[in-house]
């Protein structure tokens, strides 16, 4: 069970979310942006590309409910053509379930609470990804105690998908590994000599 101030940032992200008819969002000819006005949360996916892709979504959504987790989805009218999927929000989630472990790269956004922060951590880190990370939290000291021990390539705080293209960004583990940007994405096509 989560403390009460984790516990309390839960309860409202979800009840923010999931007040209105379409809180996260009406897809719209290239772009579905999901958000809420006060930014508890910020998600944008593009139509999927292929039928392949749709159904890897599907059945991840479907392992989560029989997993045991809660789908909460929009009630939304989507295109007539393309590959596209309803925005999606996942509560009473367990480290375990497929929809924690798999990326998805789909409108699914997958809660999960925690005790402490060391919690949090352990909980991001075990998986086999480790593309990026979000840590949003008031206090500085626990965004930067937080981002050095996250198993991620890039770590943003209190934002989302923002990059600096001077800065690098790759994966971790099966994310991918190298990396693109700034002075590091440069590497790959130097050679050294003296």
């Amino acid at each position: 069970m989560p403390n009460d101030a984790q516990n309390q940032v839960s309860m409202e992200l979800v009840r923010q979310l999931s007040k209105n008819p379409n809180p996260l969002g009406i897809p719209s000819k290239d772009t579905t942006e999901v958000y809420h006005k006060d930014s508890l949360a910020a998600l944008q996916q593009t139509q999927n590309n292929s039928k392949e892709q749709l159904d890897k979504i599907t059945n991840l959504v479907n392992e989560g409910i029989e997993d045991g987790g809660e789908l909460f989805q929009t009630e939304c009218e989507l295109p007539g053509n393309g590959f596209w999927f309803r925005p999606s929000l996942f509560t009473n989630v367990q480290p375990s379930y497929s929809i924690a472990r798999e990326e998805i790269f789909g409108p699914v956004l997958t809660t999960l609470t925690f005790r402490t922060p060391e919690e949090a951590v352990e909980i991001a880190n075990n998986t086999e990804y480790g593309l990026s990370a979000g840590v949003w939290t008031e206090k500085g000291s626990k965004i930067l105690w937080t981002a050095d021990r996250l198993d991620a390539g890039v770590v943003w705080a209190n934002t989302f998908n923002k990059f600096d293209p001077s800065s690098p960004f790759g994966g971790y583990k099966e994310s991918g590994f190298g990396r693109e940007g700034g002075r590091h994405g440069l590497l790959s096509y130097l050679k050294a000599s003296s």
